[in-house]
């Protein structure tokens, strides 16, 4: 933990009685359609705008304000770019609170049990789950009544979400409908990408299939299976020739990007590894759907660019491009760039603790805005990890720890509404 500075703020919160009413939704904000009048010339284009009263700033996170751009009256017109007609223009602050909406942080799930759960992985397009706990969090960041033990359910009696290896090949917790789909389209890439450390570790593309078989035939005669079960079988049969080193976790995440297993009962050091065809009761159907995981993904993410979509799914840049274009009905320019979107949210300035590799933070390749350049070693302190942080409108403002509940605000000398009722609920969300 950093130290106290005079322009930070750091407390720790004793539980009282959990408030569900005080993480009650956010509150829906109006909008309509803008103008589409059509210049007279083109060599004297103009702009139609509609707004609410003056006394709202145009693009505020209370009540949005659509201007239509024609050239004129767009950043990224006035600095050499094409913005085309029906983009709409709005400000920073609009585009967080819109994404923090989206991603279920500003209008939580109400539904209780695995219920809940399963409605919020289906939501957000998938929760990272590198760790047990930081996609336990994110489900409780997004909902107003499931608990711990409701995760737990929904993986592992319920069976509604599904763990394993999707978006870039992470760890995650997926919709068990979307991971056929999900693994159809990212499977055979992020396996060719894996192409040379398999070399590394001498895991020929015979070894791997025979291990994929073995592995797989296990499964289905003994059920869940943890490492060093597995790792035995493997080197009885000649596949490997030690059970300790890299190459057991290599052939167990082969086999799960093929479809044909998946985490099964138990977390962190108790975790096992199951057969997908018994314990989902049919094979994955690996149908490639590019288009349904970009509108998924701007459903839960968006506002967003194609170099985001890409950043969080694992796919090039042009294959982002391509479902972004086929799925988007609105556009947005902020600050010159242009944002994709299925819908126009109001956004709302909801504040919320998000656990550890929170997928809002994971989820678009320019996070400058969520999170400014001075405060990112807070969040992203290296190797890989992303710490536990506070965010109001989808801004990081601070981070705090699960252990004693503590918090540390950036430039904050006291604390901010919501605080303390976000404290409460984690405590019960725990039990």
């Amino acid at each position: 933990m950093r130290p106290t500075s005079p322009s930070s703020t750091r407390r720790s919160f004793s539980s009282g009685t959990p408030s569900a009413a005080a993480r009650s939704g956010s509150t829906a904000c109006p909008t309509r359609s803008p103008s589409r009048t059509t210049p007279t010339s083109p060599a004297r284009p103009t702009t139609r705008t509609w707004s609410a009263p003056s006394s709202t700033e145009p693009g505020s996170v209370g009540q949005p304000v659509c201007r239509t751009i024609r050239q004129t009256g767009c950043a990224a017109f006035r600095r050499g770019l094409w913005c085309h007609a029906g983009v709409v223009q709005r400000s920073v602050d609009w585009l967080l609170a819109a994404r923090s909406q989206a991603n279920c942080l500003a209008r939580p799930v109400d539904e209780a049990g695995p219920g809940g759960v399963a409605d919020v992985v289906r939501r957000t397009g998938g929760l990272q789950a590198q760790t047990w706990r930081g996609a336990a969090y994110a489900v409780r960041a997004r909902s107003t009544a499931t608990t711990l033990a409701d995760v737990t359910r929904a993986q592992e009696t319920d069976r509604s979400v599904v763990r394993g290896w999707f978006m870039r090949g992470t760890l995650h917790l997926v919709a068990t409908e979307h991971a056929g789909p999900l693994l159809g389209l990212l499977g055979p890439k992020l396996i060719k990408g894996t192409e040379r450390r398999y070399g590394e570790l001498g895991l020929t593309p015979a070894i791997r299939a025979a291990a994929a078989d073995l592995i797989e035939e296990h499964l289905l005669a003994n059920g869940p299976t943890g490492r060093s079960a597995l790792a035995g079988v493997l080197v009885t049969a000649g596949l490997i020739a030690e059970s300790k080193g890299q190459q057991v976790y290599a052939l167990i995440r082969h086999t799960g990007l093929l479809g044909r297993l998946c985490y099964g009962p138990g977390h962190d050091k108790d975790e096992t590894w199951v057969a997908v065809r018994d314990w989902l009761g049919k094979p994955l159907d690996l149908e490639a759907d590019v288009e349904g995981v970009a509108r998924r993904y701007l459903a839960a993410y968006g506002p967003a660019t194609a170099r985001d979509l890409a950043t969080w799914s694992g796919l090039s840049v042009p294959a982002a491009r391509t479902g972004l274009r086929a799925v988007a009905t609105r556009s947005f320019d902020v600050e010159g760039v242009e944002f994709s979107a299925v819908e126009d949210l109001p956004g709302a300035r909801e504040l919320r603790l998000l656990g550890e590799f929170d997928p809002y933070l994971l989820g678009y390749d320019d996070r400058r805005h969520a999170l400014p350049d001075e405060h990112r070693r807070h969040i992203h302190p290296g190797g890989g990890m992303v710490r536990p942080a506070v965010a109001i409108g989808g801004r990081v403002i601070g981070s705090w720890k699960h252990a004693d509940l503590s918090y540390d605000l950036f430039g904050r000398t006291g604390e901010p509404a919501g605080l303390a009722a976000e404290l409460e609920d984690v405590a019960r969300f725990a039990g």
